[in-house]
Formats: structure tokens, sequence, C-alpha cells
């Protein structure tokens, strides 16, 4: 069956005032034109207006503003990610997890102009999940902090386009192995679809290697079905030595904004662990490495991110 949008002849076009982002056809005139909710008959397109893609990414807590001539506004955004687990003189850490995702597409002229913005706080490994890890776009829409193994935290809003990706059972934004021990996988899990990465589990030579495991890569849009050592793009894992090697700082997805997961820190076999690599914008930190003297530290998640882009006309 044919979309029909609404439509008359140009003479009743001008007598009506249609509503944002609603389209009209004139059938004499043979043109289309978008209502912005103010001009009467709505804006000719191709009539000298022209549609632009506002983007305004977050990285800490403030304000979004709404821009001119707005159309439709779509929100995606992550909660905090969590800090490696520290190495000890006796195994490595867990890579830590990433933040759950969320995503909704909203109708310009339903939001005021201006929306609050919050962006999660990065949660320490020892710290129990708590509402400043979560992040949000106002009373809207919002995404939970990442967890590690034995956590129970909510999923992300359930209106979310994505968030049925992120469920708690099935989740792979935690970091090595679901935020667990997993004897054949050090790397970190990619992000779920358009989310970011966990962090690379510390080097240990108990269990599959004295190097430490790169970084989960934030995803760009493919689910992850479950981990595998393919799963690494992140930060690099630190190489093991007398005093292991710190694992690098993960980065980010240029694409989507999301982070990547931090590498972990590879094994000291005559000294210190290396620490694991730090994360930015939702992404988990790297496992510190096994040490002979010390374990290496975790490296540090990533706070949340918000990313709004608006679709404006005009």
């Amino acid at each position: 069956m044919a979309l029909k949008l609404r439509r008359g002849v140009n003479a009743d076009r001008t007598g009506i005032t249609p509503a944002q982002g609603e389209p009209i056809y004139t059938t004499d005139t043979k043109k289309l034109y978008i209502g912005d909710g103010t001009t009467a008959g709505g804006v000719e397109v191709g009539g000298g207006g022209t549609l632009t893609v506002n983007t305004q990414d977050f990285t800490s807590s403030g304000t979004w503003t709404k821009p001119a001539n707005a159309l439709w506004v779509e929100v995606t955004m992550c909660g905090a990610g969590v800090a490696g687990q520290p190495g000890t003189t006796t195994g490595a850490g867990n890579g830590g997890g990433a933040g759950r995702v969320a995503a909704k597409t909203f109708l310009a002229a339903d939001l005021p102009s201006t929306v609050s913005i919050t962006c999660g706080a990065a949660r320490a490994y020892s710290v129990s999940h708590g509402t400043s890890h979560d992040s949000a776009f106002g009373t809207y829409l919002y995404a939970a902090g990442g967890g590690k193994n034995g956590d129970s935290i909510g999923n992300s809003s359930s209106d979310s386009i994505i968030a049925h990706l992120t469920a708690d059972a099935s989740s792979k934004c935690f970091g090595t192995g679901g935020g667990e021990e997993t004897n054949a996988v050090v790397d970190g899990c990619v992000g779920p679809a358009f989310g970011p990465g966990g962090g690379g589990y510390g080097g240990w030579d108990g269990y599959s290697q004295a190097a430490g495991g790169a970084g989960g890569k934030a995803s760009s849009g493919q689910y992850q079905a479950g981990p595998s050592p393919a799963t690494g793009g992140g930060g690099t894992g630190g190489a093991s030595g007398t005093t292991g090697v710190a694992g690098t700082a993960g980065g980010y997805d240029t694409v989507t904004g999301f982070g990547n997961g931090g590498g972990g820190g590879g094994e000291g076999t005559a000294g210190a662990g290396g620490a694991g690599g730090a994360a930015v914008r939702g992404g988990g930190g790297g496992g510190g490495g096994k040490g002979t003297t010390a374990g290496g530290a975790g490296g540090a998640g990533g706070a949340g991110f918000v990313r709004v882009r608006t679709l404006c006309f005009g």
C-alpha cells in the first residue's frame, strides 16, 4: 500500500499551519512542503531551505539547547564504565565492564527548548553500582552504568530501540568473558550494538598468557554474540617482563563516539604487574597484571557519554 501524505491544491495549503515535521504535497503545483509549526503552508522543500544535522556530544553533564528549525532529535547514550580489577601476586585482574546503551528518536516539537544532560560518573571496581553512574537525557531516556561479575543492574530505558541488546542476562558489555576469569579469552568484549567496549584482562601465564589482553572495541553497529580473541581493537595489552608493561588507553570510536576498552597490564615476572589502560566515553578499564612483588592497578573506566543529533530544516 502506497504511503500517502497530506495533500490538496496550493490555494488550500496556505490556509493551514502544518505541525513541525509534517509533510504536505500540492496536487496542482506538484511541490512538497515541510511544516515548522509556525509558517502558514509550511516551508517548500527545495525552495531555499536546506536539511542540516546538528550534532552535540557530551562527555560531562550539561544542558542541550534545541537548535532553530529542529524537526527530529536522535539521542544515543551510554552509562559509565567500570575500572579494571587490580592484579595481585597470585592472579591478574578482570577487565572492567562498559556502560549500557540506550537510543531513541523524538519529534522536536515534543521537547522543550533545553534539556539537562547527565553523564554518569566513572565507577571504581570496588564500588557498588548506584544511579550516579547512569547517564540521562532529562527524564526522557537513560542508560545504566556498566557492571562486573556478580552485579545486578537494571536495564536502560525500556522504550529504547536497542535496550533488548543490553539485558543483564545476555549483556556482552562486561569485560573479559562477561566480567569473569575465562581461561581461553583475555581480550575485552566488543560493545553491544552502537555501544562501548569492555576492558582487557590482565596478563598472567597461569591463565591464557602473560601479556595483557586487548581492550574491546566500541561497536559500529554489529551485535557481538560472544567474546573471542578477535574482539580486541581497543587499548593494546601490555607485554610481560621483569616489571609488567602497562596496557594502553582505549580511546574512542570516531563514528559512534563511544569508548573502546583499555588494554590489560602485562605480568611482572620478577616485579610489579603492569597497570591496566584507562577508558573514556563509557568504556571499561583494563585489568591489572599479576606481579611477583605487587599486582598492577586497574585502569579507570570511562564516564558516561551522550550524543544528541538534530535534523533541522530552514
